[in-house]
């Protein structure tokens, strides 16, 4: 792989990587830039095991996660284009092995490539020890199924229906899903490192949200989130989806249709995209130009992939712990500076930060003019003091209801603010809770 030592841009994403893994508690992150469709700089940071002094590496492998959706609809795509698969056809034709509840039965592999099925969202805490017991994929579906929409009414990002197209998939072709995406997409494109299935190869360890280590594990699917892979591997997969790159797994408009927006997206996605095509996240650069990208998000694990296909431009980050949102951001925003637009969607993660650090400040200000007023003479309206009281109450009990959870969409964006943010809120409750109560002073 070609090192492109002399590029600004390789100097500015080292320093911006060096300060976020120090600053925001990462273990480690490994990143490949894409120029002209080449892969042009690989840089590894931080620690693959911190605990045991070991540095990442360029070649380490990674659960990429949600990252292992636009992989899935490759697959998809490549039997659609061969014959095998109906991506328009009702999928109850290929379950052998579970039936699809009332109401679902107009349900299509198209539908469940752009996450407009109806379905919801999943059980994605459903982890399993690899050489362990786990449930068959029929079995976990038959108790993740929900339908929350009727299909086709709209975007519905669900981990649940990329499984159920992975029963599809096994349905249609009579093979093991890992199996068949090894020889039909993995292989052709020259990604020796990834697997769809656990193959106890030696991997960084994973970190939580707080920083701790993550044992090994695997989903009963594999089509959502169960792909293991390097930077290299991915950056591979990347490259083949830029226009005019030679590949054998699909036809040029097969790549098109898979990078063209189908539905638009809305919620919290819609704060970083503007659609969904299949098995790709889209939106327009400032330029007018085209992007297209995936993130995924596990247990210890986080990785992004954004390319503009039209030009040959990608980034693809992976990092060995669940607080590199903030990191992935600012990475980001340095990608976009340097092809000379704004900032692409996702690195609006770091907006959050700005909200959270005038959070704090403000919490810190309530919090210290309430104790002061509390302490000083004066005659208070009752439904004021009742006001203060029942704000400053909710300002202190929130952060202790959220230090409880295992995860809060808060916890990912500010993984080393919130804590913070729960502290300078706590105090303004205070603030607030001793001007409720203090007795009122005549003079």
């Amino acid at each position: 792989m070609a090192q492109d030592g002399a590029s600004p841009l390789r100097t500015r994403l080292s320093e911006t990587a060096s300060a976020r893994i120090e600053s925001d508690g990462v273990a480690g992150a490994v990143i490949v830039l894409l120029r002209d469709g080449e892969a042009v700089w690989t840089g590894a940071f931080g620690m693959a095991d911190p605990k045991r002094g070991i540095p990442m590496t360029e070649d380490a492998l990674f659960r990429v996660e949600s990252l292992s959706k636009p992989l899935t609809a490759w697959g998809a795509m490549r039997l659609a284009e061969t014959g095998r698969l109906g991506l328009d056809a009702p999928i109850d034709v290929c379950l052998t092995r579970w039936r699809l509840p009332e109401g679902a039965d107009l349900i299509t592999p198209r539908a469940l490539l752009r996450h407009s099925a109806g379905i919801g969202l999943g059980d994605y805490a459903a982890r399993f020890p690899p050489e362990g017991p786990r449930p068959g994929l029929p079995e976990h579906i038959a108790q993740d199924f929900r339908l929350i929409a009727a299909p086709g009414t709209g975007f519905s990002y669900s981990d649940t229906g990329y499984n159920l197209l992975e029963l599809v998939i096994e349905g249609c072709t009579g093979e093991d899903f890992a199996g068949l995406m090894a020889h039909e997409v993995l292989s052709p494109l020259g990604m020796p490192g990834a697997s769809f299935d656990w193959t106890g190869a030696n991997m960084p360890v994973g970190h939580d949200l707080r920083g701790r280590p993550v044992t090994a594990y695997v989903y009963p699917g594999r089509a959502s989130g169960g792909l293991h892979a390097t930077a290299a591997d991915i950056a591979r997969f990347a490259i083949a989806g830029m226009a005019g790159a030679e590949q054998s797994v699909l036809s040029p408009e097969g790549v098109a249709s898979l990078h063209h927006p189908e539905v638009a997206v809305g919620g919290l996605f819609g704060f970083a995209a503007e659609g969904y095509a299949l098995g790709h996240f889209t939106e327009t650069l400032s330029d007018g130009r085209h992007a297209v990208w995936h993130g995924g998000q596990g247990y210890g694990w986080m990785s992004h992939m954004h390319l503009v296909p039209e030009t040959g431009d990608g980034i693809v980050i992976l990092s060995n712990s669940q607080r590199a949102w903030p990191l992935f951001a600012a990475l980001l925003r340095d990608w976009s500076d340097s092809l000379g637009v704004a900032p692409v969607g996702m690195s609006r993660v770091l907006l959050a930060e700005r909200a959270a650090r005038i959070g704090i400040a403000l919490g810190l200000l309530v919090g210290a003019l309430g104790i002061w007023m509390a302490s000083r003479p004066g005659r208070r309206l009752r439904f004021a003091r009742r006001t203060a009281g029942g704000v400053g109450a909710a300002l202190i009990l929130w952060p202790l209801w959220a230090a409880a959870q295992d995860y809060l969409f808060l916890f990912s964006i500010l993984p080393g603010l919130w804590p913070w943010l729960g502290a300078a809120s706590g105090l303004a409750g205070l603030g607030l809770s001793a001007l409720a109560l203090a007795p009122e002073r005549r003079r």
